[in-house]
């Protein structure tokens, strides 16, 4: 039997893949601080139809750093894009990356924005991989790149390197939370900002915090998961 990511990776490669043809690419318009607007003319069935896409040239990394006394640090902000505070992980943007950017100088970039907004560092630092954010909006840094990555990271036994203050202006405050209370973080309704969700699952999977079930079977519409024997 062929498993779904075998299926899955036919369509993404293959059939997929490709997109519909190219027939013109022009930048648009130019966006502070995020980078440019491009417009692609796409044969679409024998139609010329429009895309427009955001270039995004800075690197975005965020970090599940667990500190010596067992705190995970968090990020309180005020966002512009959403016009108010949002709840997160640190360090969020890291400057201007090339789409070739190793993961060592993405290591090297997040620990220095990660200290200069926390205060703390060192430690032991694991990559947990990446999610892209809005793939129907975000291109990377240049046009022929394939998506913005957002690099999540694992981060244990920090240490306070150094006192940290913020500019007024920018509304932030670090907030550490327990580990243990981190699950009802994520089931708050708070802690909502995508590659932090995404990365603080990971790093609980990570740390044995959370885990997969094992075993499952389907009855009519609900999933029934069986964990030591019994359904639950």
């Amino acid at each position: 039997m062929v498993s779904s990511i075998v299926k899955a990776r036919e369509l993404l490669q293959n059939k997929w893949g490709g997109g519909w043809s190219i027939l013109s690419t022009e930048e648009y318009a130019r966006v502070p601080f995020f980078g440019n607007v491009i417009k692609q003319s796409r044969n679409v069935n024998g139609k010329p139809v429009e895309y427009y896409n955001i270039l995004r040239h800075f690197g975005w990394s965020v970090t599940f750093g667990v500190t010596e006394d067992h705190n995970v640090l968090t990020l309180i902000q005020w966002k512009p894009g959403v016009n108010q505070a949002s709840w997160e992980l640190p360090p969020g943007g890291i400057g201007k990356i090339e789409e070739n950017t190793s993961r060592k100088t993405i290591l090297k970039k997040t620990q220095e924005v990660y200290l200069n907004e926390t205060g703390y560092g060192n430690g032991a630092w694991q990559y947990l991989g990446y999610v892209m954010i809005e793939t129907g909006k975000y291109r990377g840094a240049t046009p022929d790149s394939h998506g913005f990555r957002a690099h999540m990271w694992l981060a244990r036994n920090l240490k306070s390197i150094k006192d940290v203050s913020h500019a007024p202006e920018e509304m932030i405050e670090v907030f550490p939370v327990p580990l243990q209370e981190f699950r009802e973080v994520l089931e708050s309704g708070l802690f909502v900002e995508e590659s932090s969700v995404a990365g603080a699952y990971k790093a609980l999977i990570k740390l044995g915090l959370l885990s997969w079930v094992n075993h499952y079977h389907l009855r009519k519409d609900e999933i029934f998961v069986i964990t030591s024997g019994k359904e639950g």
